[in-house]
């Protein structure tokens, strides 16, 4: 029988997931350092390493600034458009934040968590992904009513691909 923990690492890795998207930015990603104390020795629920084995488990803050790197390269973000970058990077970057500061409450009062305590978990992971989907609309609209066609091409594809819409949670910024 799996512990109740499965349920609450998979709710926050896909809120992860969400939040920063999986693109090739992961491959392009800086190595990160070590992870917080909020994963100690990246041991995960059943003794193994965690998905990013001796440093621990990655958190989405770890990942951002390679997510921004990479879109702004592949949107070849010109310099008249690069006020409008930064707020969408900004926007990313405070997602981020959000949602690791979310995961470690998340990790901290996971033990011995009941029923109503998971879907409590599940409601304000939904409710973050909301609020880190608004702020970065938000941010993108000014960008992206700037961006040439081509760029808008490669931004609905890269940003919130068409494909992955119906699952709610592939290919985010």
């Amino acid at each position: 029988m799996k512990t109740v923990r499965t349920p609450l690492f998979a709710a926050a890795l896909l809120a992860s997931v969400a939040s920063l998207g999986l693109s090739p930015a992961f491959a392009q990603a800086t190595p990160a350092p070590a992870a917080s104390a909020a994963a100690p020795g990246g041991m995960h629920h059943n003794g193994k390493m965690g998905w990013h084995g001796k440093t621990g488990w990655m958190m989405p803050g770890q990942f951002v600034e390679g997510r921004i790197a990479f879109l702004k390269a592949e949107l070849k973000i010109t310099p008249a458009q690069e006020a409008q970058w930064n707020e969408v990077a900004a926007a990313m970057r405070q997602n981020a934040n959000a949602l690791d500061q979310q995961i470690t409450t998340a990790r901290q009062h996971r033990s011995g968590m009941d029923a109503i305590g998971r879907l409590t978990t599940q409601a304000e992971f939904a409710k973050l992904r909301a609020e880190n989907d608004a702020r970065l609309v938000t941010a993108l609209k000014p960008l992206y009513s700037s961006l040439s066609p081509q760029q808008q091409q490669m931004a609905n594809a890269l940003i919130a691909p068409q494909h992955g819409w119906h699952h709610g949670w592939h290919h985010r910024a």
